[in-house]
């Protein structure tokens, strides 16, 4: 396995502040958050792209993958608003194309709650419709989509592994893979071995935390801190033979402070490294 972070956790610095602390805590790579002042896609000209290739082999951190910003305003996939609906695939387009010019293969994609009053089979087909153009376009690139589960206070649509296979089986497209974060498994009372035994070989990548188990609250990782116990996670994880990106995620409150964190989740991580020989 190798270990990165997803850089919104520093989203109160620059860029290349992410990959100083990547190199600085030992991580092999770093999540590059889609957004400002970060990596967001129209502001990527050849510029802002030779700066980050730069960083990335000053500092020896790889880009384990690119996570545009499409759980915030103005951007969701499952909109009523046939405009936002389709600025958002712009959007995603030119930010799978950025993700390839960074040299990562996986970009990240989440379905955001599309509001109130709305069917759910209209939902998944604005859904379906969106994430078909944008595979089509990552097949061409060799880009990996990769869609993310969500607690249900975040969104209705994607919460749990039959959603993702109900997904990808309707899309058809090889791009179309997926992840764990884990915590909506655990909010779903679902088996993370689900994910790895259902999915197969289209489970590539992981987002680390702890939770509360009640609410999509993304804590820090140690055991002693949530409900999860996350050394047995890895020994899942290690049991199915996962051997891709396992990568941080850690939102407010910790921007307050966001190397204490990190330096505090370097801790629990080389320990269960090397509990578990990973």
């Amino acid at each position: 396995m190798k270990f990165s972070f997803l850089t919104y956790q520093f989203c109160r610095f620059g860029l290349e502040h992410s990959f100083k602390m990547a190199q600085e805590y030992g991580f092999e790579g770093v999540e590059v958050w889609g957004g400002r002042p970060h990596a967001y896609a129209h502001d990527m000209g050849k510029e802002e792209i030779q700066a980050i290739l730069g960083w990335k082999k000053q500092y020896g951190v790889e880009i384990s993958m690119f996570t545009p910003e499409i759980l915030a305003y103005p951007y969701s996939l499952t909109s009523s608003m046939e405009k936002e609906r389709r600025e958002t695939i712009e959007y995603l387009l030119k930010s799978v194309e950025t993700a390839a010019r960074l040299g990562t293969d996986k970009m990240q994609i989440t379905a955001k709650h599309p509001g109130y009053g709305v069917k759910r089979e209209t939902v998944w087909g604005y859904l379906e419709e969106g994430t078909s153009i944008l595979c089509r376009r990552a097949g061409e690139l060799g880009v990996d989509i990769i869609l993310e589960s969500l607690s249900p206070s975040e969104g209705n649509t994607i919460t749990c592994v039959d959603d993702i296979l109900q997904l990808q089986e309707r899309v058809k497209s090889p791009a179309l893979c997926a992840m764990i974060d884990m915590v909506p498994p655990f909010i779903a009372n679902e088996p993370y071995s689900d994910y790895l035994e259902r999915l197969g070989a289209s489970m590539k990548y992981v987002h680390i935390c702890n939770g509360d188990g009640a609410t999509e609250f993304h804590m820090q990782l140690d055991d002693r801190d949530g409900v999860i116990p996350v050394t047995d996670f890895f020994r899942i994880l290690k049991r199915y033979g996962y051997d891709g990106w396992c990568s941080l995620e850690l939102l407010n409150p910790y921007f307050r402070d966001p190397e204490l964190y990190l330096s505090q989740a370097v801790r629990t991580i080389r320990r269960i490294r090397e509990e578990l020989d990973l």
